[in-house]
């Protein structure tokens, strides 16, 4: 058997944070289920596997929908299998599985609105659906439980969503899923969604594919679909991935403090990349005066300028000048001791003992005087005196 897995597709989904340019991001998400479903028909796939979340939610707007819904029935020689997932589930108000237009399907689609079992090119796709957002119920439980009643030499493929359930990696009722799952159930191949970024375990069998047109900064292994090949019953399923994501995601630093090498990198960078294909988020960080902060995202409006979509975050850090600091010393003795502590305390130049002072004086607690909190505290700082400077 061949299958294309896949999973949590998103469609739909908002990406209000990008304000006019989300629709750009919705529009990319269609062409690349496009390009997926091409890929399936050219390989002459048995099967083509949603586990779940193709859809953000119930309430994605109908002529999305229905675009969906276009693109499969163009596809008539690939067979479509579609499980509800938490984002898409097969019960709620507005289940969008059971009105118009998926609520009469073309013969080569699916949607697995309950547990079941099908014969697919002579093996069998067990299939669990969600019905719900959260739940403590391991999901492929109920597939292992189907799975016992099919002939014993058949190969046998699960498909339903859920968290792996790594210790520190997930949630208790976010369906966690066991590690062994497959093995577990007797198949030759579990196929689930949930997370944006592959992952494969319990030797290759149980498979997370990984969002195929990444939706955040920081998804690691996003952006293919998997095409999974079992040659026979209890062979292990070779897996490869297959890129389809059209948009790549960097997140990136600028060192305003450093500017020269700070530009000289992020250039490198850009030439690196199709400008018009990516979507930017820059983070200003250091220390510089108002004007050096300026001229950085002068220059990076303009350098970031081609590309698809570019974020300029400001984590920097004001600094006064001399006579500055003099002058909120002379002026203001107590600001200019507050901002003293709270450079040495995201410095790390604090002791125990002064911590404990500190935190008795502030009235925080002891472990809520972290570096972090104390350079964002510092930031603040700066910004709200700069801000009082230039009103004055």
């Amino acid at each position: 058997m061949k299958l294309i897995h896949s999973a949590d597709w998103q469609i739909g989904m908002r990406f209000r944070q990008f304000g006019a340019k989300a629709e750009v991001l919705r529009a990319a998400r269609l062409r690349t289920l496009q390009r997926a479903l091409e890929h399936a028909a050219t390989v002459f796939a048995d099967a083509f596997l949603i586990a779940g979340d193709l859809f953000e939610d119930n309430q994605v707007d109908a002529a999305v929908v229905r675009a969906v819904f276009d693109l499969f029935a163009e596809f008539s020689d690939v067979p479509i299998f579609i499980l509800p997932g938490n984002h898409d589930p097969v019960d709620g108000p507005g289940c969008l599985w059971r009105r118009a237009p998926f609520a009469q399907l073309p013969v080569h689609v699916t949607i697995f609105q309950k547990a079941s079992a099908i014969e697919v090119a002579g093996g069998w796709l067990i299939a669990n659906p969600l019905s719900q957002k959260k739940s403590t119920v391991d999901p492929s439980l109920k597939i292992a439980e189907l799975a016992a009643t099919l002939p014993a030499d058949a190969i046998k493929i699960g498909l339903t969503h859920g968290s792996p359930a790594i210790e520190s990696q997930h949630q208790p009722d976010d369906f966690p899923i066991a590690l062994d799952a497959a093995t577990r159930a007797g198949l030759d191949y579990l196929a689930i969604g949930h997370w944006h970024g592959a992952l494969a375990l319990d030797g290759g069998r149980l498979l997370m594919p990984g969002t195929p047109e990444q939706t955040k900064f920081d998804e690691a292994n996003a952006g293919a679909v998997q095409e999974v090949e079992i040659a026979a019953r209890g062979v292990v399923p070779k897996v490869t991935p297959v890129r389809v994501g059209e948009l790549m995601w960097h997140s990136w630093t600028f060192d305003v403090g450093n500017a020269d090498a700070a530009r000289a990198s992020l250039a490198q960078s850009l030439r690196a990349v199709a400008a018009e294909s990516v979507v930017v988020r820059v983070a200003l960080q250091g220390e510089a005066s108002p004007e050096a902060v300026a001229s950085a995202r002068a220059w990076l409006e303009t350098e970031l300028a081609p590309c698809l979509i570019a974020q300029i975050e400001d984590h920097s850090t004001l600094v006064l000048t001399a006579a500055e600091l003099a002058d909120l010393q002379s002026r203001h003795p107590l600001v200019a001791e507050v901002l003293a502590e709270l450079r040495d305390l995201s410095a790390g130049r604090l002791s125990a003992a002064d911590l404990q002072t500190l935190s008795a004086q502030t009235g925080v607690p002891f472990e809520g005087l972290t570096e972090s909190v104390a350079e964002y505290a510092q930031r603040v700082l700066l910004r709200e005196l700069r801000e009082v400077v230039n009103a004055c």
